[in-house]
């Protein structure tokens, strides 16, 4: 059939991706939708050992969740330090040691070769040779655009769907939202796809705005991206762009307590901020960051 439209949004999302080979073998997860979810509950209330692929906010919230079920933990992630690529190398570091603080295993700097398992998965075996005995496996490596279907469309499509800073795409009357679309940050300076819901709810404002001027308004500058995590009993909060920064300082609390206000600055610019247990001085932080960036 064939639906005609003034304008279209494209909001498709993101799926999980998986481990190649582990179809069709038990005890494997991703995590994504509410089956996924409910599908994981039923397994970690059973006990056990777990193994966490992917360091990243996904792995970490599910190991935080399993250690405090009681099940015994392991989380492999393929970069030397977790949340790198979030955080930056110091930060990510000082977070991600909520891990050993709480007596879950991290392997870091070693990739998973695949997993073995007849009927179910039994082991997760590392590139380095060696084997890790797991009951359970959550793959936690990142989600994937649902843009294949646009493939012959003419939009163009580069990690999604590319588009400006309001959202417009290639094609006239088009726009793109959430975890499907690839927005220009003037700020940062690059596209980038922001996978956190608070994206999803603010951006559509911005783009149904260009929509409706037929791109006759001048797109404003995106707020600084925010997105945050509980994790082992910490609040871990990030708003801005660690990718930007040239130094990063802690302004209040001590690493050590897991109690810290950092700001990440460029030439003497803060440029992002994160807060572990310190919401209130975060959202100030937050609120100064927003409004240099308009």
């Amino acid at each position: 059939r064939e639906v005609q439209a003034d304008g279209v949004v494209i909001a498709t999302g993101a799926a999980a991706r998986t481990l190649p080979g582990s179809e069709g073998l038990a005890g494997v997860h991703t995590l994504r939708t509410l089956d996924d979810a409910r599908a994981l509950r039923d397994e970690l209330s059973r006990g056990g050992r777990l193994v966490v692929i992917g360091g990243g906010f996904i792995g970490a919230e599910v190991a935080s969740t399993a250690y405090a079920l009681g099940l015994d933990v392991t989380v492999v992630e393929a970069a030397p330090t977790p949340l790198a690529g979030a955080l930056g190398e110091t930060m990510g570091a000082i977070v991600s040691a909520l891990h050993t603080d709480h007596g879950v295993r991290l392997e870091c700097g070693v990739g998973v070769k695949g997993l073995s398992g007849e009927a179910r998965v039994d082991a997760v075996l590392l590139e380095d040779g060696r084997g890790i005995p797991a009951d359970i496996v959550v793959v936690g490596v990142g989600a994937r655009p649902n843009v294949e279907w646009l493939e012959a469309s003419g939009i163009a499509l580069d990690n999604g769907v590319k588009c400006g800073a309001d959202g417009r795409t290639s094609l006239a009357g088009v726009v793109a939202v959430g975890d499907c679309a690839n927005w220009y940050d003037p700020r940062a300076g690059f596209h980038r796809r922001v996978e956190h819901w608070t994206g999803a709810r603010e951006r559509p404002d911005a783009a149904i705005a260009a929509l409706l001027a037929g791109g006759a308004v001048e797109p404003g500058v995106p707020r600084p991206p925010y997105f945050w995590s509980d994790q082992y009993g910490v609040k871990i909060q990030f708003a801005g762009h660690a990718a930007g920064a040239d130094s990063v300082t802690i302004e209040a609390g001590a690493a050590d307590d897991r109690d810290v206000l950092a700001v990440y600055r460029r030439a003497g610019d803060p440029v992002a901020v994160l807060g572990m247990n310190q919401p209130r001085l975060f959202t100030r932080w937050r609120k100064q960051l927003a409004a240099t960036a308009s």
